[in-house]
């Protein structure tokens, strides 16, 4: 497997082509390619794709099809595994409040 595969951040995708990251929101909301989306929303896009819209073609679909999401699916396991610890924190705080509330404070 090459480099082809690879997941560059917005920045970098714009750079390789000389572009700016403008230009690729615009070409996104267009359709002319789709951005592979990380759980806060950021764009990623693989060179292959890249490599592909200038040639001209419409990779849309391609992009939804493509199985290159792994380190983004691992992000999300990561902020569901935070999102619980915060979960957990805040019922923690909870109880510490009315452990303070009821014994501590007369």
């Amino acid at each position: 497997m090459g480099n082809e595969n690879k997941v560059i951040a917005i920045g970098e995708a714009a750079s390789y082509l000389g572009i700016s990251r403008d230009t690729l929101r615009r070409w996104e909301k267009r359709g002319r390619l789709k951005a592979l989306r990380s759980p806060t929303n950021r764009r990623y896009y693989t060179k292959e794709q890249l490599d592909r819209l200038m040639s001209g073609e419409k990779i849309v679909k391609e992009a939804e099809k493509e199985n290159v999401g792994k380190p983004i699916q691992s992000s999300k396991k990561k902020l569901s595994k935070l999102m619980a610890l915060a979960a957990i924190s805040l019922f923690i705080a909870g109880l510490l409040a009315l452990f303070l509330q009821f014994f501590l404070i007369k």
